[in-house]
């Protein structure tokens, strides 16, 4: 009886494992010593970036022509965060992060229009809101907040957007 019982529970166990030791892996990947945080982040980790344009391109996958001005803003909203990354010096970054995703990308398949308009519509402004508050978050040469000036038509925010 116990056996089974113990079957069951190790997969959960290595996943713990797994889970619990990746911090001390991601900052050793990133050439930082071993139990602080990565001073460079390892390739393809989450980026709030890479997050916002695979949301983007999800919603856009969709082909809702009826909703151009939601795409419009959408792009727009997330020029203007690269715009402002790019003034607080944060360029470089975003121009890797871009690569790699790009990278990825080509090695990678991907389902269009994933859980429909409606949803991918507020996981697009979700994560587009998500990769300006980090921008604003960044320390950077600009003081300029991001999120002060929000294109016409996009509303940031959470899963009741839409």
């Amino acid at each position: 009886m116990a056996f089974p019982r113990l079957r069951m529970l190790l997969p959960a166990a290595l996943a713990l494992a797994v889970v619990g030791g990746s911090q001390e892996l991601v900052a050793q990947a990133g050439g930082a010593p071993p139990g602080s945080a990565g001073a460079f982040p390892a390739r393809f980790a989450p980026h709030p970036y890479t997050s916002a344009l695979g949301a983007v391109w999800n919603y856009q996958s969709c082909g809702v022509r009826a909703r151009a001005a939601e795409v419009a803003a959408l792009n727009a909203a997330l020029q203007a965060g690269e715009a402002a990354a790019r003034a607080k010096g944060l360029g470089p970054e975003l121009e890797r992060v871009r690569r790699d995703y790009q990278a990825l990308l080509a090695v990678s398949t991907m389902m269009a229009c994933t859980r429909g308009p409606a949803t991918a519509l507020a996981s697009a402004r979700r994560a587009v809101a998500d990769f300006r508050r980090w921008v604003t978050a960044q320390p950077g040469r600009a003081s300029a907040a991001c999120g002060a000036a929000e294109p016409a038509g996009f509303r940031g925010g959470g899963a009741g957007s839409g």
